[in-house]
This record gives structure tokens, C-alpha cells and sequence, in this order.
């Protein structure tokens, strides 16, 4: 045995060390670096963003959603929330953060988009944190290892500044798409910790993950997938596509698994969504087979927004052709082989090329529930939030890889290192600056809603819609004669469009011809009997043409479907307090309240009704003193104190 050298130290237990002392882990300054820079370019593309105003599906969602509109957070108010939620939409975890938004600042557009904007950084974060656990893997170290470093933050950096990603950012409710990408990839990252822990911490970490999947699929329903891809990620990189009868047995089990999962799926929401397949179908101009034949032409279209995203090729409401047959378009039967193509070569080369096998696998598969049987429109660019991830993590190995190549040719370096030549950061820096132009350059048109839906007429001329949003976004500035023009404009092309004359109604309404607004209301629910908005429109304009019992009866209509509909029963209440109908006048008010505590008017009403008609001291003396309260403004506020003074005297 050979002397140790002079800086070498003998211990007992494990012989000849390799240096004086046990070699210190540097900190990781990389990966500080990585995530200043996400956030970084993140900011860059986004920073016009966060006073851009609520769009389209906002409203329905957030403006005129009650369930949102949370005034006070106690068990009751929140057992309603998750009650009203789920009876619509399972995506209850999303339409929570939003009715956080609106306890902490109701309408501020700010907090809604700083909201997003968070999201999707953590997302970017985790991607980059997924993406280095993934090279660093035993069984891809080897391959992967030295530039795995560089492949997660480009990906990550793309992912970040990419201009599709922005329907799922900037549009506020589309949080739900976004919130999912957040929790899908969190869920890969718990388990992948978990399956090189130990004792406790691996029950964390698998417990971690079960519970995040949970979250997941709370905030939008696609990442019900998930168990499917980690199952994938097991047999591709834990068990190396083993085959043996060990191999088979894992693979068994892993089946086993996702039966179990898909089992239970269908128990819980099979019905639900067996019933939301059926009806959804009779409200769409297309049937099942016809969108599942589109959707092979929108999977590649959604490959050419990744590759050319300019913003002149985005677009907030496309109007798709729809495929009758697979001959119907020659695109069809095309997009379907190449399709076709893409999957089975992603399964032929696993063995041998695995993360590129699975990362295709990654985009048709995250695309699967939004591009299947479902009705739902034929395209919208936020469902690319999570798929994009697979055409990202590809690219950004295929300019690595190349890089290094070309080094290795031109005798730059002869091996792979971690840190990023001077080249590589060049191009890096190209990319993602053409990526964040595009993206801050796409969220200016968000900013302004008349110049959202000009674009979208734009881009989708014979379509109807965007000539009635157009004509929406002039009736919500003010300017009716627009309104009115644009609105005619889209009856123009679908005569049957049930929203057109509900919107027609409403410019009417405002325009002040009542009967002309009257009539338009009628005809949109004629055509569409389900257009139930329509009925508190019709019950504003009764009200205003002094019709209380239509109005009346308009807005019960309404509240059958939406019973907790912000200020509704308040204007029911109105209108039999006119009826002098106080018995039921009372209970609209004080159901207005148990929606809203905080409605100063509702009290007031309520206030002025127990003392003048009723005489009931001491809750006239409640409700005013808690008008009184709620509103430094309220009309005829020095009348209500001297009222409250009187009453205050009275034995």
C-alpha cells in the first residue's frame, strides 16, 4: 500500500481521503440565477398587463357570478360558495382564488392579474425544478446530465415569455388553465422526490402529491390525465422500459392503478358529465363525431402557434371551418396520419430515444380531454398552457444538443460543460427576446376591449360573435349608436343568434325605447329559452316602464336559476315595496343581506319599511344604524340620522 500524500488524511473508518478535509457543497447560484431570470422575463413581457380590464368570459364569471362575490368569510358563506360552485363547475379550488380576489379588492383588475401573474411564475419554477430532477435522473445523468442545466432554463425561459401562453395569463378567468399547469407540475415533482425518499419523508412526499393532484383537478378538470403521465414517467425513467417479468409485473401494477383511478372517475363524475356531453351538444352547430374530426386539424394548428407565434396569428375567438368527414378537407385525413405518425413514432423509438418519446406523448396526451368528445369550442389558445411543455423541453434539447455539436466541430470545446458558453447565451438571448417582444406586443391589444374584439373581427369576419362582443365593448363605453351598429352587424350573419337580441335589448334599453327593448329580450328567449339573463334584463325594463308585476315576475324568473344573483332580490324587494306588498318585500331584502351583509341599501329599505309600515322599533333602529355604518354616502343621510335620533328618543 502506497504512502498517503502530504495533503491527504488517513480515517480509520474509510481509508485514504482525497483531500485534507471533506470538500464544502458550494451553493447552488445557478439556480438562483435560473429563477431570477423567469421571474426576470416574465415581468418584462407581462408588465403591461396588470390593469387590463375584465374580457368575455370575466363577466359571466367574476362580474356577474354571486358565488364569487364574497363579503364576509364564515363557514356558512363558504359551505354556499362550494355548494352554488360544484353544482357548475367542479373547478371550485379556481373560482376560490377568485372569490379571494374579490374579498380583497371586489372589481380591482390589479389584484386579479397580480394573482396570474404569480401563477405563472411559480408554474415556470416548477418547470425548470421538474425539468432538472427529470435529466438528473440515474438513468438519464449520463446522457443528459452536463447540460441538463441549460435545457430546463431554456424550456423554462420559452415557457415563461412564450406569446401563446397569453389567454392563460392575461384573461383573468383563464387562471383555471394556468392554476392547472401549476399543480400538474408540482404533482411530478412531489412524486419524483418521493420515489428517491426514504421512511417519513416519502410518505410526505407521496401524500404531497395525492394532495396536489386533488387541487389540480379542482382548478380545471384536464389534469385528470396526470396519473397517466406518472405512470408513463415510471416505466420510462424509474423502470427503464423494462420488459422482463419484473418489468411486466411493475407495469401491472401501474395498470392496475389507473383502472382503479378511472374506476372511481367515473363513479363520481361519469353521470355528470355523460349528461354535460348530451346537452351540451344541442346548444352547438356542430355534433360529437364533427368536432372530434376538427380537432386533428386545431392539434396541429395549435404546433404552428408554438413554431410562428406572432401576434398577428393569435386570436381570442377563432372561427374554425368544421370538418363534416375525414374527405371533407383533404387537411383532415392529413392532420389525422401525421398525428398518427408523431404517436406511434414516439412509442417506436421509447427504448432508444426516451425523453423524446415522452415528451411527444406529453403534448397529444395533455390535449386529449379538450380536443375529444367534450362540446366545447373548437379552439382556444389557453388549453396549450400545460401540452406546450412537451414541444418546449424538445426544442430547447434540440439547440443545446446542437450547440454542442457545433463546438465540438469547431474545436470550441471538446466536452459538455454546465455553464453556458458565450454562444449559447447569445442565442438564448435571442430567442427568448423575439418570444417577450411578441408576448408584450399581443397583451397591448388586451388592454383596451374595443380593440380586443376589432381584432378578433379581424381575424374571424364571418363569424358572429365578435361583432356582438364588439358591440358590447361600445355599449359598456357609452357609445350606443356603435353599439346598436355592430350588434344589427351580426344578425346580419347568423339572423338566429340569441345573444345579438339579448344585447340589442339592452342598447335599446339604454337608448331609451322601452318597447323596443322589451321585444328584443322576448325574441332572444324565444330563440333560446335557456338565456336566462334575459329575464333580469326584461325585469330592469319593466321596472323602468312602471310594469311592477312583469317585473316582478321577470326577476323570479330569474332567480329560479341563479337564486343568489347579485342584487336581484334588492330590486325585488323595490318593486313590492311599490306593490306595497311588504311581507314579501321584507324577505327579498333581508335574503339580499344574508347574500351581502354589506348592502347599505338593503338596510336602509328594510329600516324605513319596520318603522313605517310595521312599527317595530328596534329592528328600524338596526337596520338604519347599519346603513348608516356601511355607507359614508348614503342618500339622504342627514334625513336617516334624524330619523335614527327620533327613534332613539321614542320609549
Amino acid at each position: 500500500m502506497s504512502k498517503p500524500k502530504k495533503n491527504q488524511k488517513i480515517d480509520k473508518r474509510k481509508g485514504i481521503s482525497s483531500a485534507a478535509g471533506p470538500k464544502k457543497q458550494s451553493f447552488p447560484y445557478h439556480h438562483l440565477i435560473a429563477v431570477a431570470l423567469i421571474i426576470g422575463v416574465a415581468f418584462v413581457a407581462y408588465s403591461n398587463t396588470f390593469h387590463v380590464p375584465f374580457q368575455f368570459d370575466d363577466r359571466p364569471n367574476i362580474l356577474n357570478n354571486p358565488n364569487v362575490q364574497i363579503k364576509v368569510f364564515n363557514w356558512e358563506r363558504l359551505e354556499q360558495f362550494v355548494k352554488n360552485t360544484y353544482k357548475v363547475s367542479i373547478r371550485v379550488f379556481s373560482y376560490f382564488t377568485l372569490a379571494l380576489n374579490y374579498y380583497f379588492g371586489e372589481f380591482d383588475v390589479f389584484g386579479y392579474h397580480l394573482v396570474n401573474f404569480f401563477i405563472h411564475i411559480v408554474t415556470g419554477i416548477l418547470l425548470y425544478w421538474f425539468l432538472i430532477l427529470t435529466f438528473r435522473l440515474p438513468y438519464l445523468r449520463e446522457r443528459y446530465g452536463s447540460i441538463s442545466y441549460k435545457i430546463a432554463l431554456l424550456a423554462s425561459l420559452i415557457f415563461i415569455s412564450h406569446p401563446v401562453q397569453t389567454q392563460a395569463v392575461t384573461y383573468i378567468v383563464q387562471r383555471m388553465a394556468s392554476m392547472a399547469g401549476m399543480f400538474y407540475l408540482l404533482t411530478m415533482i412531489l412524486y419524483i422526490k418521493g420515489r428517491g425518499a426514504v421512511g417519513p419523508s416519502r410518505v410526505f412526499y407521496f401524500g404531497g402529491a395525492g394532495l396536489s393532484y386533488l387541487f389540480g383537478v379542482f382548478s380545471k378538470e384536464n389534469v385528470a390525465i396526470l396519473p397517466l403521465f406518472i405512470a408513463l414517467y415510471e416505466f420510462y425513467f424509474f423502470q427503464n422500459l423494462d420488459l422482463s417479468p419484473r418489468g411486466r409485473k411493475v407495469v401491472f401494477w401501474i395498470a392496475g392503478t389507473l383502472f382503479v383511478l378511472g374506476v372511481l372517475g367515473l363513479i363520481l363524475w361519469g353521470p355528470r358529465y355523460y349528461n354535460e356531453i348530451v346537452e351540451g351538444y344541442k346548444m352547438r352547430n356542430f355534433t360529437l363525431g364533427e368536432r372530434v374530426l376538427t380537432q386533428f386539424r386545431v392539434v396541429l394548428h395549435y404546433v404552428t402557434l408554438l413554431v410562428f407565434p406572432h401576434p398577428s396569428r393569435l386570436n381570442l375567438d377563432y372561427d374554425f371551418i368544421t370538418s363534416k368527414t375525414f374527405l371533407d378537407s383533404p387537411a383532415t385525413l392529413i392532420s389525422l396520419l401525421i398525428i398518427a405518425g408523431l404517436i406511434g413514432y414516439g412509442i417506436w423509438i421509447a427504448r432508444k430515444k426516451p425523453v423524446l418519446s415522452y415528451f411527444i406523448l406529453w403534448y397529444f396526451g395533455n390535449l386529449v380531454i379538450e380536443s375529444s368528445i367534450f362540446p366545447l369550442e373548437m379552439v382556444y389558445e389557453h388549453r396549450l398552457y400545460l401540452p406546450a411543455v412537451g414541444p418546449f423541453v424538445l426544442f430547447s434539447l434540440l439547440i443545446v444538443r446542437g450547440i454542442e455539436k457545433w463546438r465540438v466541430r469547431e474545436k470550441i470545446s471538446h466536452i459538455e460543460t454546465a455553464k453556458p458558453h458565450i454562444t449559447e447565451i447569445l442565442i438564448f438571448f435571442v430567442i427568448i427576446s423575439l418570444l417577450f417582444m411578441g408576448t408584450y406586443f399581443r397583451n397591448k391589444i388586451w388592454n383596451d376591449e374595443i380593440e380586443l374584439w376589432k381584432d378578433c373581427l379581424k381575424k374571424s369576419p364571418q363569424k358572429a360573435r365578435p361583432y356582438v362582443n364588439l358591440g358590447f365593448a361600445y355599449l359598456y363605453a357609452g357609445v350606443y349608436d356603435q353599439a346598436l351598429q355592430w350588434t344589427q352587424n351580426a344578425l346580419k350573419i347568423d339572423p338566429k343568434f340569441a345573444n345579438a337580441y339579448y344585447n340589442l335589448g339592452i342598447v335599446y334599453q339604454k337608448m331609451g325605447d322601452l318597447d323596443q327593448a322589451v321585444k328584443m329580450g322576448k325574441k332572444a328567449l324565444e330563440i333560446d329559452p335557456g338565456l336566462h339573463r334575459a329575464y333580469y334584463s326584461l325585469g330592469e325594463i319593466y321596472f323602468e316602464k312602471g310594469q311592477y308585476d312583469e317585473s316582478i315576475e321577470a326577476y323570479k324568473r330569474f332567480l329560479h336559476v341563479f337564486p343568489n344573483f347579485p342584487n336581484v332580490h334588492h330590486l325585488l324587494g323595490i318593486a313590492y315595496g311599490i306593490q306595497k306588498q311588504f311581507d314579501q318585500a321584507i324577505k327579498e331584502f333581508e335574503y339580499e343581506i344574508r347574500i351581502n351583509p354589506y348592502h347599505s341599501l338593503a338596510h336602509l329599505n328594510l329600516g324605513q319599511i319596520y318603522w313605517h309600515e310595521f312599527r317595530k322599533k328596534p329592528e328600524a333602529l338596526y337596520h338604519l344604524k347599519k346603513a348608516l355604518i356601511l355607507d359614508p354616502f348614503l342618500p339622504n343621510r342627514g334625513e336617516i340620522r334624524k330619523i335614527v335620533h327620533g327613534l332613539e328618543g321614542v320609549p
